[in-house]
């Protein structure tokens, strides 16, 4: 089943029993099956102080349908900032650029060859 972020967002809200996620505060993709990994482009202004605490990343992998939800902190992803890729840094539309691995050995490992390998697993959701 190929799923969408409105449809991922309204399935995993159904899970938690309320509207938790939201288009602003969720960042959807799809598995790269090639790579094995889940890519985002999480846009630097929403990790300033004040903004949004957390950034939930639900990635999906079609061939399962299985849907994984990670709730990380801001403050987190700022402290981590220097060992993650960040595209146009100090432009208007810059991004932290994150490819999490699908590997059983390094899941949910950050892999960008330019970072330092920023593991997201301890924020998996139930």
């Amino acid at each position: 089943m190929k799923l969408d972020k409105p449809l991922a967002i309204a399935r995993r809200n159904k899970e938690l029993g309320g509207a938790v996620l939201g288009v602003n505060n969720c960042q959807f993709t799809l598995l790269d099956a090639r790579r094995n990994i889940w890519w985002f482009d999480i846009p630097v202004s929403r990790l300033q102080i004040g903004q949004y605490e957390w950034i939930h990343l639900l990635l999906h992998t079609p061939d399962s349908d299985e849907l994984l939800h990670l709730k990380v902190p801001t403050a987190y992803l700022r402290e981590n900032l220097e060992g993650l890729v960040v595209r146009n840094a100090g432009k208007r539309k810059s991004t932290v650029s994150l490819e999490l691995s699908a590997d059983k050995d390094s899941l949910l490992k950050d892999v960008r060859p330019a970072g330092s390998g920023v593991s997201f697993v301890q924020f998996l959701q139930k």
